[in-house]
């Protein structure tokens, strides 16, 4: 059965067992590894719902200790770092059978102050006018197939379309710049913590693959083994992820096996958002994984 997007909001709507103790499951979509998204999304959820209503979360980061299992319950234990007038800061630690799978923190802020400078979006053609995901990499639908990727619950979740695709095999070395528009394909509410965490889930995916592009590996190459390592985020405007923005990416610099993507985040002609990351990638050239 197809994953839904209501599907992705309930598994994102973690459940609150105890004071500041929540619990949560993981999307199936055939890929063991639980995904950096679900993780960097629940664990806003969590951390946000410990925060007074007037509190909104302006940033968040984390580390990714070890892989999670998507068979295994979830556990976020919150710890309430501070709760000021204007700021709240909260700290998690996420489990599985007692074994940390990540760690995170985020900041939420009352309103206050009328001034607000957001930078204007990049030019680019408008999503009517660049490929859609799906229709590019038709030809190589069959990958996902032999080898379970992440890729295809975003595929299914998220309408897509960049200009910057490049084949999943073989994409030969390319700059370290990409670009695409997305939308959730089904309504989302207007929850501002929701929100954010949707678009926490979708930005984690193409970020430490747009750093390795100089590489020249793809995205199904056997040969290269890749996770990510850690993530930040800060959300200057409110967003909805059921309605068009635009990801404007960039690899600054690799090093080490390791490459660092960062990411800015446009809706409605300006800046809604920043995303950073670096991440892992090892290449075995005879074939073997890393």
């Amino acid at each position: 059965m197809a994953l839904t997007v209501s599907d992705l909001l309930s598994v994102l709507r973690v459940r609150e067992e105890s004071r500041h103790i929540f619990a949560g499951d993981s999307l199936f979509d055939g890929v063991r590894r639980i995904y950096g998204g679900q993780m960097l999304a629940q664990s806003i959820m969590a951390m946000g719902r410990t925060v007074r209503e007037a509190h909104g979360l302006h940033s968040m980061q984390g580390y990714f200790v070890h892989p999670g299992d998507v068979s295994k319950r979830i556990r976020f234990d919150v710890q309430l770092v501070r709760d000021g007038r204007s700021f709240s800061t909260r700290r998690v630690t996420v489990t599985q059978n007692e074994h940390v799978v990540f760690i995170g923190a985020a900041s939420f802020q009352a309103a206050e102050g009328d001034h607000e400078r957001l930078a204007r979006m990049p030019d680019v053609p408008s999503p009517e006018h660049m490929p859609a995901e799906a229709e590019f990499y038709a030809r190589e639908s069959h990958l996902l197939e032999r080898r379970r990727s992440h890729v295809s619950t975003i595929m299914t979740l998220f309408e897509r379309r960049s200009e910057l695709w490049r084949p999943w095999l073989d994409p030969g070395v390319m700059a370290p710049a990409n670009g695409l528009w997305c939308r959730l394909r089904e309504p989302c509410g207007d929850d501002p913590l929701l929100c954010h965490a949707v678009l926490a889930y979708a930005c984690d995916l193409d970020l430490m693959t747009t750093a390795m592009r100089p590489r020249g590996h793809g995205t199904m190459d056997r040969r290269a083994r890749s996770a990510s390592l850690d993530h930040a985020m800060w959300f200057h405007a409110p967003v909805r992820p059921d309605a068009w923005f635009y990801y404007d990416m960039s690899g600054p610099c690799a090093t080490n096996n390791r490459g660092l993507g960062a990411g800015a985040l446009y809706q409605d002609g300006r800046r809604i958002g920043t995303a950073m990351q670096e991440g892992l990638m090892r290449v075995n050239e005879d074939g073997s994984l890393a």
